[in-house]
């Protein structure tokens, strides 16, 4: 364990301390929630508006459950038990740009685990949906890999909180989409009966 912590921190620095002013504003953007809403609504209107109307409820209600899931579960059953301080609090000469370094543990990083939990569930809800949905699963997850990176490189978490969130995330957001795919079945067959009496 010593020895991946030792090259965790490596890491850490590595990517905290190679910045350029243009990267510091990009990230720092991918890393606000109101960034993220601007993704979400044209992640929406682009798919679920266009291809399912009739189903926008429960995919809005399976982002709801992706986020709170995730989050709760980062929360709950990794930070509160773990305990690992964040870099902020641990190292020396951590570099952050227009943030505070929040609250004291940071494994998993739920940034992470939120995204990767939205990326794959509307990646997995929509890829047989359209002949372009590989497009759409590719542009979702560079844009989770982009708020992962942002992590380090803000001073926030080790690259190793970052990668297990995303594994958390991608557990939750497969698991939403089962959920979803049962009542989307338990609707259809409803459906169908009430046709056939």
């Amino acid at each position: 364990m010593s020895h991946l912590e030792q090259i965790d921190t490596a890491a850490f620095y590595w990517v905290n301390q190679h910045h350029t002013p243009f990267a510091d504003w990009v990230l720092w953007t991918a890393s606000q929630p109101w960034s993220w809403a601007i993704v979400l609504v044209a992640a929406f209107c682009l798919t679920t508006l266009r291809k399912e109307p009739r189903r926008w409820w429960l995919v809005l209600l399976g982002v709801v459950l992706c986020f709170l899931l995730s989050d709760r579960i980062s929360v709950v059953c990794f930070k509160d038990v773990f305990c690992r301080l964040r870099p902020c609090q641990a190292l020396e000469g951590v570099r952050m740009f227009r943030t505070s370094c929040g609250g004291l543990y940071g494994f998993v990083s739920s940034h992470a685990a939120n995204v990767f939990a939205l990326a794959t569930f509307l990646g997995l809800r929509f890829r047989q949906r359209s002949s372009r949905s590989w497009l759409f699963t590719l542009l979702l997850f560079l844009w989770a890999v982009v708020v992962g990176y942002s992590r380090p490189y803000l001073g926030k978490h080790y690259p190793g909180d970052v990668v297990c969130g995303a594994l958390l995330g991608i557990c939750v957001g497969t698991a939403v989409f089962f959920i979803s795919q049962f009542v989307d079945n338990m609707i259809n067959k409803h459906t169908l009966s009430k046709k056939n009496t």
